[in-house]
């Protein structure tokens, strides 16, 4: 059974004030309309399959990951609206290939700049804590039970219906990311796996192991961070399930944001 958490999702999303929330008051986490689905734990297939024929050397070898714990994960990627009121900032401001909209996806937002949110969250968060989701959380929670090439089938055709990619926006004059949760979810009832933003993980960049492993969480140095999904500019076979890219964690674009994992305390 699908499990949905809200936090204040009945808050006000309107446009807060230019400088953002009072920083010096503590943050409240019910003003957020932060929403999460439960994913169980279980074992999958992580990588591109060899029958893919848009598989490319970075997704292989496909390999069995086991994730041991169950957890709360992001049904929508992080908005401005939302980052405004953690942050009281507004990176995208200005900024080209960006629309100014509460309910659009935080761009031009680095890992190292998400870190800062995240522990801001978490000083507010009592027993919960917030992270982003490793490479393997993410790739499991984005299938949603499915080893097809994304998580409605192995037709790039049905794409339309379930996320936002070069063809049906940035080729069609939609040249930003668009306001989140208006295509379909994935059999899980996430929304925005497949295209819109790519979003960064928590883990390094590296190869795949070749052998089946349990919580992977990535190599221990560099300076890469793994990004998922593709996004409104990039062609569908970067929007796969199985699609891996990287930057830097200083990096700020216009078509990378995130979404949140979310676990108790004790777990």
């Amino acid at each position: 059974m699908l499990l949905v958490a809200s936090l204040g999702c009945g808050a006000d999303k309107s446009t807060t004030a230019a400088g953002g929330e009072d920083q010096s008051e503590p943050l409240a986490l019910e003003a957020l309309g932060l929403e999460f689905v439960w994913i169980e734990p279980g074992t999958f297939l992580m990588g591109a399959a060899a029958s893919d024929p848009e598989r490319r050397s970075e997704e292989e070898p496909q390999h069995a990951v086991t994730i041991s714990r169950g957890f709360w994960l992001g049904k929508y990627e992080i908005t401005q609206g939302q980052w405004e009121r953690v942050m009281g900032t507004r990176p995208w401001e200005g900024k080209q290939y960006v629309v100014a909209d509460d309910q659009r996806p935080a761009v031009f937002v680095s890992w190292a700049d998400i870190q800062d949110f995240l522990a801001r969250l978490n000083a507010a968060a009592g027993r919960m804590r917030y992270f982003l989701p490793t490479e393997a959380e993410w790739e499991y929670a984005c299938r949603g039970g499915t080893q097809t090439a994304w998580s409605f089938g192995d037709d790039a055709v049905d794409l339309d219906s379930h996320g936002w990619y070069s063809g049906n926006a940035w080729d069609a004059g939609l040249r930003a990311a668009q306001p989140v949760g208006t295509k379909l979810p994935n059999p899980w009832g996430l929304h925005d796996c497949h295209g819109n933003v790519w979003e960064w993980v928590y883990d390094l960049y590296g190869a795949y192991p070749d052998s089946s492993v349990t919580d992977p969480t990535g190599p221990l140095s560099g300076a890469h961070h793994v990004i998922r999904g593709g996004s409104f500019f990039y062609h569908a076979a970067d929007t796969r399930s199985a699609s891996r890219y990287y930057d830097h964690y200083a990096h700020r674009d216009s078509n990378v944001g995130f979404r949140l994992l979310r676990i108790a305390e004790e777990d």
